[in-house]
């Protein structure tokens, strides 16, 4: 090997270390208390064919709401933490975020570009902005965001940022990103199941009817489940791996382990649309699945852990600096500001519109995370009246999810009495009891499900003749085509 060989090996090694040590770094700036992180190669994924036949890494507006993700487009790599309360239906307690950037971004600069302001919390200056979210200067090159903006939250969290994050299973999946995986999502499922629950899903599981002898092995491998990651290939198109694992071997499961994984999947409304085609194969202690990923499934992948913001500082450019020139907005910038906002709107009604029809009720998880979608919208400058409206979207969104699941909630209170209901038969020789209560069970199921999605369609009706009424009056308004 000659000395330049030599020289270049050694430099490989060193980037590579180098890469390393500041994934470590973002990766220990996640709280303890997290059961949730991704983490994104940014620079990675902005080089590959897709990413750029879709101009991810534009900082137009009307980018930010055609593309599948946010990326900050001064961001070289991302790791998101969450705590998700699955007891709640997988309800974001808190959100911390952690980015290395390769140029410095002012509060002041995205304070502006959100229509937020500049405060200090812990000696670090930071930024409120209205979709309810804090960042926090850490480094001249690194920047924190942390949802819900609790302010109490900011502090501690700046206070105690250091080698925090406890679970093993996060730590080994922060590692996998690299320029063929780009991005990597996992959920540590440790201790989540809960046996009271386990066994009567179990036994109502309509992929599980054919291993009903084997429901104990079945309830035990479950109990024992450690976590799932979702690994995403971006190259020509994007493909993912999703991998469920267990402290034992799921071979019990045999051919039933997909249809399970996607039940499963369903109860929680967070089914992704062509999971069903992916291939399946069980590993010594997992089941993996492997297929394309489309735009929308990528959106919905990752609404699940985003950052609160579709800016940063892509207006620091065109804000201007002072009170006085800022305080009103000339009539081009309001009509192209309010036409990014309807249009984000809209790209997102559109993306579930195409899944309302699905007989299978997985939209919970979904509807709630583009509720958040909606909030995070850029809303400086934008016109009060198409504001309103986009809260009533959020709203209606967050509704229907929530008549799912409350449709849940009643249905179990309703069968928790159902125990109890002894019919009375004649068999031929005289009057026995029965006790039929997996039908009366189902049929309970049945008709809140229909109540939900009663409430569905009525609420998405009222929807979208508010959304054409909006686009007229708009187009009115600014004489420009909404």
């Amino acid at each position: 090997m000659t000395l330049r060989s030599l020289t270049a090996v050694i430099a490989c090694l060193l980037a590579a270390r180098s890469t390393l040590a500041v994934a470590d770094e973002l990766t220990e700036r996640i709280p303890a208390g997290a059961n949730a992180l991704m983490v994104i190669d940014v620079t990675a994924l902005e080089s590959a064919p897709l990413a750029k036949a879709q101009g991810w890494s534009k900082k137009h507006e009307a980018a930010f709401v055609e593309r599948p993700m946010m990326l900050p487009p001064e961001a070289t790599r991302i790791v998101i933490g969450s705590q998700l309360n699955f007891a709640g239906e997988m309800n974001v307690e808190w959100q911390v975020s952690a980015m290395n950037l390769n140029e410095p971004i002012a509060m002041r600069s995205i304070a502006r570009a959100e229509g937020g302001y500049v405060d200090t919390i812990a000696g670090a200056e930071c930024a409120w902005i209205p979709s309810d979210a804090y960042f926090v200067s850490l480094q001249p090159k690194q920047l924190g965001v942390v949802f819900p903006a609790n302010r109490q939250l900011v502090s501690r969290w700046k206070q105690n940022t250091a080698g925090a994050m406890s679970s093993g299973f996060l730590s080994l999946a922060s590692n996998q990103a690299d320029r063929t995986n780009q991005i990597v999502m996992a959920v540590d499922l440790k201790d989540v199941p809960q046996p009271h629950r386990l066994r009567e899903r179990l036994q109502d599981s309509p992929a599980l009817k054919t291993l009903s002898a084997k429901l104990d092995q079945i309830e035990k491998l479950i109990l024992g489940v450690q976590g799932v990651t979702m690994k995403v290939a971006v190259g020509q198109a994007a493909k993912g791996t999703l991998k469920v694992e267990f402290s034992d071997s799921p071979q019990v499961l045999g051919t039933q382990a997909k249809p399970l994984l996607l039940e499963v999947l369903d109860t929680f409304g967070a089914q992704l649309p062509g999971l069903d085609q992916w291939t399946a194969k069980i590993e010594a202690k997992a089941i993996v699945l492997e297929g394309p990923l489309s735009t929308d499934a990528l959106r919905r992948v990752f609404s699940l852990l985003e950052l609160p913001s579709t800016k940063f500082s892509t207006l620091k450019d065109d804000v201007p600096e002072t009170a006085s020139e800022s305080s009103v907005a000339s009539p081009t910038a309001k009509a192209a500001a309010s036409k990014s906002y309807y249009k984000g709107v809209t790209v997102l009604i559109e993306d579930l519109r195409k899944t309302l029809g699905n007989t299978r009720d997985n939209h919970m998880v979904w509807m709630e995370r583009y509720a958040r979608k909606v909030d995070a919208l850029p809303v400086l400058n934008v016109d009060e009246d198409l504001l309103a409206w986009g809260a009533k979207v959020g709203e209606a969104f967050r509704n229907m999810a929530l008549a799912q699941r409350t449709s849940g909630i009643k249905a179990g209170v309703r069968k928790s009495s159902v125990y109890g209901n002894y019919q009375y038969g004649y068999n031929g020789s005289g009057y026995s009891t029965t006790r039929g209560s997996q039908s009366v069970r189902s049929q309970i199921d049945t008709e809140e499900k229909s109540q939900a999605r009663n409430v569905r369609y009525n609420t998405w009706k009222e929807m979208e003749d508010a959304s054409a009424a909006i686009r007229k009056e708009m187009t009115k308004r600014y004489q420009v085509e909404f």
